[in-house]
């Protein structure tokens, strides 16, 4: 196994992390594979679970002090739960992320465009909400 990916340590993480993220790649590419196919229920059960994943790998990348490496796993875990239709849960992953001091500046810029996006969006979806309940007899 490789110390570094783009020049981000992966130093001490073993096979069976190696595994998982396969495995949560895999699931991603299954989520737009069905989205794609307009299959969105089950997109949003696949694009859930690699957001799980994601979270899990983060939580194992910061107790092996790879901070770097849990930004990634965080950001993407982030946009897995926007993409399964959970925008608190992805809004809040990056709250989380941009309260860290030591964020790289581009990913800071990333993350701030995307939770301004998915605030931006969120707020569309509650305005067409209310709309059609206020339509409803």
């Amino acid at each position: 196994m490789s110390e570094s990916v783009r020049g981000i340590s992966e130093f001490g993480l073993g096979e069976a992390f190696l595994a998982d993220e396969a495995r949560k790649s895999r699931l991603i590419l299954e989520a737009r594979l069905l989205r794609q196919r307009k299959e969105p229920e089950a997109a949003a059960a696949k694009f859930a679970e690699a957001a799980a994943m994601e979270e899990q790998l983060g939580e194992t990348c910061v107790r092996k002090q790879l901070r770097q490496k849990s930004f990634v796993h965080y950001f993407s875990a982030a946009s897995c739960w926007a993409q399964a239709g959970n925008f608190y849960e992805a809004i809040a992953i990056c709250d989380q992320l941009l309260a860290a001091q030591d964020l790289p500046a581009p990913l800071r810029t990333r993350i701030e465009q995307y939770a301004d996006a998915l605030r931006t969006r969120r707020a569309q979806w509650y305005g067409e909400l209310v709309h059609q309940l206020a339509e409803s007899p």
